[in-house]
């Protein structure tokens, strides 16, 4: 075919073949093959394509119509996901079906029917069901945020609703029942492990990958030492003596770098991917079918060190501070022992019962009726029981009222 002497503007050879030249949405030069000689297609297809970077640029929505939800996933897991403590890399594979569709064609209703899929045909759970829609939520949020994609469809979606938390609290009676069996079979590394997370709340990702070097027992303080716990933070926590001397009878002590380092299985027997011990889930299992205990789970372990700190009066910031709760996660704490929910309910009949007595010492026509009310009209007027008044208000003043009162009468406290 005879080569034209003059070509209309974008095109241009390029060994024997007619190119086209444009610029995209984002001022960027673009060349691209016809694959033709044909100056008419050429022009055709030049003319083609700066229709469609005028449409994307004043329909900006056009230029994600070819983005595929593969791409997305990819690039939500290689710039954000894999960098979280909550890794989603085992719950992937199932994500297949959606990415070689294009991200425009995934509607609501098609990821309504896949987590009913998952819940009703493959029988997961409403949590791990969730765990889907929350990858998947996520994933066109990030996109959108840098401008990757424009809309989320996830966003109509509900969440399944969940099963209550566990209702289960460890006593310190079934501990010592694990302890001991832990003794007898010879079991040093879980019994050291359960002291640990009985003791300092830590989660088991917190404690299986401490090594030797986090454990400070020489100063006058020993405590563990963790630079990057579930939320994130570092944190320090102080060591008992117990749990100091079953460390140092661990089989490891001295010979290794980690506290639990990985040992050789069925389906491991070299070149670990990680060089501790990533789970003892079984092993715990096995000690608490043998001293007979029921329902008990590792992280139960952690709800017995918060829940006792909370039967013991310790404020909600120091808790959080030592086990890295946040202020709204402790609040699920508070109901695991029966014993705890006996001592609320005795606060409240005390101070309904000051209350009582304050209002008997109030009236006077009713503290004759009273054989101590003059005792206790003596003890309540330094104590703030009285009406407030400008100079002696807040729980400061009332507590050094209450020092008065009692040092007058010679109370025994």
């Amino acid at each position: 075919m005879k080569r034209p002497k003059k070509l209309p503007k974008g095109l241009f050879w390029r060994n024997d073949i007619l190119w086209i030249r444009y610029r995209n949405e984002k001022g960027q030069l673009v060349r691209e093959s016809t694959g033709q000689m044909s100056a008419k297609f050429a022009e055709d297809c030049y003319r083609k394509r700066k229709t469609e970077v005028a449409e994307g640029k004043a329909f900006p929505s056009r230029q994600f119509d070819r983005v595929r939800f593969g791409e997305l996933l990819d690039y939500w897991w290689d710039n954000h996901a894999k960098y979280k403590s909550s890794k989603f890399s085992y719950l992937l594979p199932r994500l297949n079906r959606f990415k070689k569709l294009k991200a425009r064609a995934i509607t609501s209703d098609m990821i309504q029917s896949f987590l009913f899929d998952l819940r009703d045909e493959e029988k997961l759970s409403a949590t791990s069901a969730n765990h889907y829609r929350t990858i998947l939520n996520s994933t066109f949020n990030f996109a959108i945020a840098r401008k990757k994609f424009d809309f989320n469809p996830v966003k109509a979606v509900h969440q399944f609703p969940e099963a209550p938390g566990r209702d289960r609290f460890t006593t310190t009676e079934e501990l010592k029942q694990i302890l001991a069996i832990c003794e007898c079979e010879g079991d040093l590394e879980l019994k050291a492990f359960i002291l640990i997370a009985a003791t300092t709340g830590l989660r088991k990702g917190a404690i299986l990958p401490r090594s030797y070097a986090d454990f400070h027992i020489d100063g006058n303080v020993p405590y563990i030492y963790v630079g990057r716990t579930k939320n994130g933070d570092p944190i320090k926590l102080p060591l008992s003596q117990i749990v100091i001397e079953a460390v140092m009878q661990l089989p490891s002590f001295g010979r290794s770098q980690y506290l639990f380092p990985a040992k050789p299985n069925v389906r491991y027997q070299d070149n670990f991917s990680k060089p501790h011990m990533w789970d003892i889930g079984k092993r715990f299992r096995r000690i608490c079918r043998l001293a007979k205990v029921e329902n008990l789970r590792i992280h139960d372990l952690r709800h017995y060190a918060t829940t006792v700190l909370f039967m013991n009066g310790i404020p909600d910031a120091i808790i959080a501070k030592m086990t890295g709760h946040r202020s709204r996660e402790l609040k699920r704490y508070q109901h695991l022992s029966p014993l705890f929910k006996q001592q609320t309910v005795d606060l409240i009949a005390q101070d309904l019962g000051k209350k009582v007595v304050t209002q008997l010492v109030a009236h006077p026509l009713l503290a004759p009726r009273h054989p101590d009310a003059k005792l206790l009209k003596k003890l309540a007027e330094p104590t703030g029981f009285e009406p407030a008044t400008s100079d002696v208000t807040g729980r400061r003043s009332n507590q050094l009222n209450y020092d008065s009162a009692f040092s007058d009468l010679n109370f025994q406290i």
